[in-house]
């Protein structure tokens, strides 16, 4: 009995040893992995349709596959190279404004805008008031320090180009591998799980539906998103605002900025193109509806399809969101999903266990 216990434990230490072992290496791919195990825990649905019709299992994971990067991956990636595009033209406008510009002509220019120029005696101590030393040294280390961060953001965003290539060609692997041999996988799984098969089933069903409830609660809430963007684009009036508001709801999938990667550059544009009046009403709408509201629909949406409570939904998607970046959003779901149903199963032994007592 001991030499079993001795055998036993040792094949736990070392399966244990490399475990770790392979988790380490697989590390630097972990993101790209988890994206491709959602996407394809989401359309498999799909997959088994297209099994259906194909009669080869491997031919509707390709099929399935390609379809998710024309509708998925591409878009993403246009929005992407938009989004990176706008930041440089920003930034680039800037700089070149600020070497050509002195600090007065920034002054004049603001004397010269519509708002201020019917006003411009009442607000000339304001005027003053920026013109003053204090203040231009004061903005002058501030602008050095925003535009030192503004470089390192692009340097870094420059420098994960080519990462983030090779992370979407993992991504497209993994998911085909994910539809074609997903559910034997699960299987073996469930199998290996020692609790009991209702408790098992209980645990992915958790899972499942979790996946599903944020998939729909971040579609939902970058729909809201676009139907905000879109209002605000057409009281400002920017050409081209149904457009606008397609690439703010793809932007919204794309961290770190989201749909402000949208309406942030628009309403800098409109601050020196247009109404000083606009950019500050695009800016305030933004701040306070596009960007804001996705903090409490995903969750609400989310809550149809979990039985987790509303606040703790919250606190697990902005808690996901800011421990583990984007894939945090579905992570904080299930981790409270899943600690919610074994906590369900415990409830169940304890009642169980009382009654026979």
């Amino acid at each position: 009995m001991d030499r079993k216990r001795v055998h036993f434990a040792f094949f736990l230490l070392t399966f244990a040893f490399f475990g770790l072992i392979s988790l380490n290496l697989i590390m630097p791919f972990l993101i790209p992995i988890l994206w491709a195990i959602v996407i394809g825990t989401v359309i498999m649905p799909l997959q088994g349709l297209l099994c259906r019709i194909c009669k080869r299992r491997w031919l509707a994971s390709l099929i399935t596959t390609t379809l998710v990067v024309l509708f998925m991956v591409i878009p993403a990636l246009v929005v992407s190279v938009l989004v990176i595009d706008q930041a440089l033209d920003i930034s680039r406008f800037l700089v070149r404004y600020f070497q050509e510009h002195s600090y007065r002509d920034l002054i004049n220019t603001l004397r010269d805008l519509p708002l201020i120029r019917d006003h411009v005696k009442t607000l000339d101590p304001v005027l003053d008031f920026l013109q003053s030393k204090e203040l231009r040294g004061f903005l002058a280390n501030s602008l050095n320090n925003i535009m030192g961060f503004l470089g390192d953001r692009l340097g870094q965003m420059a420098f994960s180009a080519g990462r983030n290539i090779f992370y979407i060609f993992v991504f497209v692997l993994t998911l085909f591998f994910v539809l074609r041999d997903g559910p034997s996988l699960v299987d073996r799984l469930k199998r290996a799980i020692p609790l009991e098969e209702d408790v098992v089933e209980d645990l992915f069903s958790s899972i499942y539906r979790t996946i599903l409830a944020v998939v729909y609660g971040s579609v939902g809430t970058a729909f809201v998103q676009a139907v905000l963007a879109y209002i605000a684009y057409s009281i400002v009036g920017i050409s081209y605002a149904l457009l606008w508001s397609l690439a703010t709801f793809f932007a919204a999938f794309i961290p770190p900025f989201g749909a402000s990667a949208v309406w942030f550059p628009l309403a800098v544009y409109t601050f020196f193109t247009d109404d000083l009046w606009k950019a500050l009403f695009l800016g305030i709408w933004g701040m306070t509806l596009i960007s804001t509201v996705d903090n409490f629909i995903r969750p609400l949406i989310i809550k149809q399809g979990v039985e987790v409570p509303y606040v703790i939904l919250f606190f697990a998607t902005i808690g996901g969101l800011l421990k583990f970046g984007f894939i945090g959003l579905f992570l904080g779901p299930i981790i409270f999903s899943i600690l919610l149903t074994l906590f369900k199963v415990y409830e169940r032994r304890v009642s169980v266990i009382g009654d026979q007592g």
